[in-house]
């Protein structure tokens, strides 16, 4: 075998042809990196939490976990337990620092056969987000500002209707009656001119 590159630092041959052979090992890592650089890092850190002791995974089993992973973090989202959860990157970083963290002290029973428990970690973080998301919804609710309303000869009306009322003289279910006009879609203008011809036919 003739060599094509080798190693300015400690002279290592490589053939050309070994590096074809990788290609699909190369685009699975820069498919990894276009992600992101950094969470790229933790997931190869998570990876190794698939290494039996005093063993290493080898390349191909790498690459196979890492394949297994990228579809869900390209479109950042997963599917747990027949749910799909909107999981952005942020949210992966933070799983697997949980779980590194779980390794360091001993919580994590070593080796992972799966991503079971990485997902589990996920979902369980997005329904955390999705019910503080409701709880702060329902809050804007509940303090969004009501507009005032007061009693005009027995009608519920809000002050700026009521005060039409009571200096312009309208009949008060009257003015009631065109807020709500005001308030809905207009109607068509050959609706409107019949309309009006039926109000003039009753006068």
């Amino acid at each position: 075998m003739s060599a094509d590159l080798s190693c300015p630092v400690c002279g290592t041959e490589l053939d050309l042809a070994v590096l074809f052979c990788h290609e699909h090992d190369q685009r699975a890592l820069a498919r990894l990196a276009d992600v992101s650089i950094p969470l790229g890092a933790r997931v190869l850190q998570y990876i190794a939490l698939f290494c039996p002791p005093k063993q290493r995974l080898t390349a191909a089993k790498k690459i196979k976990l890492i394949l297994q992973l990228l579809p869900d973090l390209e479109r950042q989202a997963i599917t747990h337990k027949g749910r799909d959860w909107a999981v952005p990157l942020p949210a992966w970083a933070q799983a697997i620092d949980q779980m590194l963290a779980a390794r360091d002290s001993g919580r994590l029973e070593l080796p992972m056969k799966g991503h079971g428990y990485l997902y589990a970690v996920l979902a369980s973080m997005a329904d955390k987000h999705e019910a503080q998301a409701e709880q702060q919804r329902e809050q804007d609710h509940r303090v969004r500002p009501q507009r005032d309303t007061v009693q005009v000869r027995g009608q519920s009306l809000d002050i700026s209707t009521a005060f039409d009322v009571a200096v312009g003289g309208k009949d008060p279910a009257l003015a009631d009656i065109e807020k709500r006009e005001r308030a809905a879609a207009p109607i068509p203008s050959d609706i409107r001119a019949r309309m009006e011809e039926i109000k003039k036919g009753k006068q």
